[in-house]
Parts: C-alpha cells; structure tokens; sequence
C-alpha cells in the first residue's frame, strides 16, 4: 500500500528540507514541486494560464503513476493554497483510494519573520525559487497558505524545531517506516 506524505505550506517554510529528513529516516523518495514547475518554465512564462494547466497535468499523472505502480512511502512538496487548490488535493485522494494509499498531509506553518530569514539562502536561489524578501511579503498577503482541510492532516511550526525533529515527529505521527 502506498503512502504519500503530502507536505505543504508557504514559500520557505522548509518543505523540502523536511522531505531530504524525511528521505534519510525512510528511505522514501522525494517529489519536489519544483521539479513539474521547471518543466512548466521550459514551455511556458511562469503563470500564465497553459504554465498552470501543465504543472498540473505533470502533477497527477506523477501521482497516477505512484500509486498505480509504486510501493512505500514518496514525499511530495506543495504551496497548496485554501479554497482553490482543494479540488486538486481531492484528486490526488481519490488516485490514492483508488490504490489503497493514503495522503498524509503534513501543514508547515511558520512565523513571517522566519519566513524572511530563510528566504534569500543560496540554496533557494540556485534552485530558481522564490528568494526576495520583498516578493515574499507580497505573496503573504495575496495567498491563502492554510492546512489541507483533511482528517489526516497535522500541522507542524517548522520555525520551532529542528528538521531532523519535525521528521521525526512525522514518521511517528504517520507511523511511517523505512518499506522502499
């Protein structure tokens, strides 16, 4: 049965660090967001309408294939935003029902100014992400980052502890182990 750990939260709420931890404890696989927005990005200008369509085209057949196909536990990373991403995250549900998997939705909540700490790390600008201080606090106020309205989905301060810690928390949240 496969299992998909679905972390999700604002820009630098450190998602994929969180995912990296989780990789080391599990041996699951990482799927990181940025990896169907850069294919988005080589066909299309980054929000345009036909970007958006792509990326999510890439996203579900990704997880058509998971959970058709694949065993474990994957992690995948998300900027989902309340009300209008909550079609998408209950399709992603019904493909893992359909397999028997679960979603594990993990919410990686984080103060404003942590937020802008981490933002500009050179990490996140050599993998292209969003690394202004400025553009930050302007996406704050127009996006609604908010915890998947699911059963399942707990809700981590990431500013709080250690990644290695909210990795930790996660497997025995989830009782998830190393089955990859």
């Amino acid at each position: 049965m496969p299992d998909l750990i679905l972390l999700h939260g604002p820009p630098a709420s450190g998602k994929l660090t969180i995912a990296k931890q989780l990789r080391v404890l599990t041996g699951a696989r990482v799927f990181h967001n940025h990896l169907t927005l850069d294919v988005a990005k080589s066909l299309f200008n980054f929000g345009d309408p036909e970007f958006w369509a792509l990326v999510h085209d890439l996203r579900i057949l990704s997880y058509k294939a998971y959970f058709q196909n694949g065993s474990g536990t994957a992690i995948a990373t998300w900027c989902y935003e309340g009300p209008e991403d909550q079609e998408a995250f209950l399709e992603i549900k019904t493909i893992a029902n359909a397999a028997k998997g679960r979603v594990l939705p993990v919410f990686l909540s984080c103060e404003l100014s942590c937020l802008e700490n981490r933002v500009a790390s050179a990490h996140r600008c050599e993998m292209e992400k969003l690394s202004d201080v400025k553009q930050l606090r302007e996406v704050m106020l127009v996006k609604n980052y908010c915890a998947i309205p699911d059963e399942l989905c707990i809700e981590i301060n990431s500013g709080t502890q250690s990644a290695l810690s909210n990795a930790q928390r996660i497997v025995s949240e989830f009782n998830v182990s190393d089955r990859n």
